[in-house]
């Protein structure tokens, strides 16, 4: 009768999934291999467990999937509104930063 051998060769790499899971964290994904833990994505990739976080999480999905065009151009048109209201809201900070400033100057000199 034949032995049966473990055919795993990144042994520490399954033992840190092993307690990873024991924690509580899930796997999402089989191919490659995704554990969500503590709000973290994490992926094995060549042989190494790769954590992802906050919109990288978002990224990957999006990417591997075929959209339609409408559903596409709507994720398009949102990226684009928030990223118009960061730019806004970035602009807003510099021009009440650069007012403290010549603000401060003036009190400086006069």
């Amino acid at each position: 009768m034949k032995s049966t051998q473990d055919k795993r060769v990144l042994h520490a790499l399954r033992e840190h999934i092993d307690e990873l899971l024991n924690a509580g964290a899930v796997i999402s994904s089989r191919e490659p291999l995704t554990i969500v833990t503590a709000g973290e994505t994490l992926k094995v990739k060549h042989g190494m467990l790769v954590g992802f976080s906050q919109i990288l999480d978002m990224i990957e999905p999006v990417a591997d999937h075929e959209w339609p065009e409408a559903l596409r151009q709507m994720a398009v048109d949102l990226c684009i509104k928030q990223l118009d209201q960061t730019i806004e809201a970035l602009s807003r900070d510099n021009a009440t930063a650069e007012t403290h400033l010549v603000a401060d100057n003036s009190l400086i000199s006069g």
